[in-house]
């Protein structure tokens, strides 16, 4: 039987900004534009006690910060990349949601999947500051619909002996894959539930409403979902980790420490995943609002810890200015599967130029043989 996790991100752009700023945790915050026509993009749970979410105008006496597009991807990379090391069998869903397959990994560790759940929350949370909820099922639509039951930091279990009991109540609306404008014309049809949904007296009327979908929708209220974790839309474009460090520090030997664990986390990672890059960045925050990133190019694709920390080494002496850090980060680039990677041969290679010679007669010869 197959274990699906889906794994979300609880108020992601508002948590982000608070990983990056300890000053606003536990403040009503809002992500928003800065403008009068504004309205809200994320609402940090503080500031839902007040009634405020998503897509509302903006309010008075609530801490305001636009949208920060860099922090948000760069946060959402590590997190996946975080996952990633638990099973490679993760598909991204959006920039802070994913789907992985951990049947084989529960197999093979002997753990229970709740206790692998709080595990992999407490990493997330103590390693990038950010709060996720995480539901278990047989499937990805029942994975998903479990993970959105209890947030932040819920658990939620969503099985076929459970199902029909928490999901079949739910209000339509708040059913995976059925949109906002089609709600309100189901519940002109009378199905107001997920178990109306699932209830096959309803299904001629579901099909005048959701069209070629309704058998979809029909099955998944049902629990049913074959629809596999697919790898393939796993976009990771970049391996990396920060930390930001207990106290700014100028000492120059906690810092090199601090980037030999660095590089040696983001070599093993790569590893991991099978993965190499041709590109070094390294971060350098100073405050909270002065920070350099700066990148350079390698000859080749590599993974290696040594080369990693080198190149990194020497961007970090080139760009410090030698006041105190409050964060430092390295990652490695433009990420593909070593299994893809065609390296390109030089043409003043004289062995393997006489191999291709060799290769060339041969084919020729073959083929005069073949017409004698």
């Amino acid at each position: 039987m197959q274990i699906i996790f889906h794994i979300d991100l609880n108020a992601f752009y508002a948590s982000a900004e608070m990983a990056n700023d300890s000053s606003l945790e536990g403040k009503p915050l809002v992500i928003s534009g800065n403008n009068r026509r504004a309205i809200v993009s994320t609402a940090s749970y503080e500031a839902r006690k007040y009634g405020i979410h998503s897509a509302m105008p903006l309010c008075k006496n609530l801490i305001i910060k636009p949208v920060n597009f860099d922090l948000y991807r760069r946060l959402s990379s590590q997190f996946f990349e975080l996952i990633s090391t638990y099973s490679p069998l993760l598909e991204i869903a959006s920039i802070d949601e994913c789907y992985v397959d951990f049947s084989n990994y529960i197999i093979e560790h002997n753990i229970h999947p709740y206790k692998l759940a709080k595990i992999i929350q407490n990493d997330v949370l103590n390693t990038l500051k950010l709060k996720c909820s995480i539901g278990i099922a047989p499937n990805k639509f029942m994975a998903k619909m479990a993970s959105d039951m209890k947030k932040p930091m819920g658990i939620t279990i969503l099985n076929k002996s459970n199902y029909k009991q928490l999901l079949w109540p739910l209000d339509v609306s708040e059913m995976f894959g059925i949109g906002k404008k089609t709600a309100p014309k189901l519940k002109e049809m009378g199905i107001l539930t997920i178990g109306d949904v699932a209830n096959y007296d309803n299904y001629n009327k579901l099909r005048q409403i959701i069209g070629k979908n309704a058998l979809l929708l029909y099955r998944k209220a049902n629990g049913i979902d074959i629809s596999k974790v697919n790898t393939e839309k796993n976009e990771l474009k970049s391996v990396g980790n920060s930390t930001t460090l207990q106290y700014d520090t100028n000492d120059i030997e906690t810092i090199y420490e601090t980037l030999r664990i660095l590089c040696s986390k983001v070599s093993f990672r790569a590893k991991k995943r099978n993965l190499i890059g041709n590109s070094i960045s390294i971060t350098i925050k100073y405050s909270r609002f002065e920070s350099v990133t700066r990148q350079t190019p390698l000859i080749d694709y590599i993974n290696e810890y040594e080369i990693i920390l080198s190149t990194a080494k020497y961007l970090f002496d080139k760009n410090y200015s030698g006041k105190p850090l409050r964060l430092i980060g390295v990652s490695l680039n433009n990420v593909i599967n070593r299994s893809s990677y065609k390296k390109q041969v030089s043409l003043f290679d004289k062995n393997i130029e006489k191999n291709k010679i060799k290769t060339t007669e041969a084919v020729i010869n073959k083929i005069n043989s073949e017409n004698k």
